[in-house]
């Protein structure tokens, strides 16, 4: 037998270098077993603010708006539609046919009540009766009427743009018709040419609205009553118009 000397500093030694070995592989099972997790999460919500809405959506709202709150205290309304066609031939038959223009002022006197005053220059063509000669004339239509907006309140409860003459009402119209050959006056159709001047007085119920920012239709239905010459002769009235409106 071969013996080695072995003495006990060497001993010390390899005790040493044993546990620093041991030391060495089990720091990093320690190390991931123990370390504290220091990665955070953190949740956030992330609000995004339409500064400015769309031109043309602006656009519609800021005029619906501004039509609201801002009362128009007067109107200028021109008519297209005052135009009268024949059925029938103009040359052959006892016919009548009308082309002219309203020309219309409403002013209001308090918020639902307004005065109005309408001048309807026209050209006629006609004939006296069946197979007489065509005639042309020029005559003018006109009337002062005063309306009362009754529903008023109740459109502008409802946020419609009511402040602009758009409402029901009911009038009180005095009418008349000038010219040679005149037949009209704004409410009623006489058979005769004669005389110079015709007058009537109509009591209506109406609806007056705005369409878009430069136009208007109004609407009425009544009974008239002719008062030169022909004294408490009632018959039905009304009109229909359209056209251009500017208001302030």
């Amino acid at each position: 037998m071969i013996q080695v000397p072995f003495s006990s500093s060497v001993l010390v030694r390899v005790v040493l270098f044993c546990g620093a070995l041991l030391a060495g592989g089990l720091r990093p099972v320690a190390a991931q077993t123990t370390a504290p997790d220091t990665a955070r999460i953190r949740y956030s919500e992330e609000t995004v603010l339409e500064t400015e809405p769309p031109r043309r959506q602006l656009g519609r709202a800021y005029s619906k708006l501004a039509r609201l709150q801002v009362e128009e205290q007067r109107l200028w309304k021109l008519g297209l539609n005052n135009l009268d066609a024949p059925l029938s031939n103009l040359e052959y038959d006892e016919a009548y046919a009308r082309f002219g223009v309203y020309l219309i002022y409403e002013q209001k006197l308090r918020p639902d009540v307004s005065i109005m005053t309408e001048l309807s220059p026209d050209f006629t063509r006609f004939r006296r009766f069946v197979g007489g000669p065509v005639r042309r004339s020029f005559s003018v239509r006109s009337q002062v009427a005063g309306r009362f907006y009754y529903n008023l309140d109740e459109r502008i409860r409802k946020g419609k743009s009511a402040s602009n003459f758009s409402a029901n009402y009911l009038s009180v119209a005095v009418g008349s018709g000038f010219g040679r050959y005149s037949h009209e006056t704004p409410f009623y159709y006489y058979e005769t040419t004669k005389p110079l001047v015709r007058a009537d007085m109509a009591l209506l119920y109406g609806l007056q609205r705005r369409l878009g920012q430069y136009g208007f239709v109004d609407f009425n239905i009544g009974v008239c009553t002719k008062l030169v010459p022909e004294v408490d002769d009632f018959d039905l009235a009304g009109s229909f118009r359209i056209g251009l409106a500017l208001g302030r």
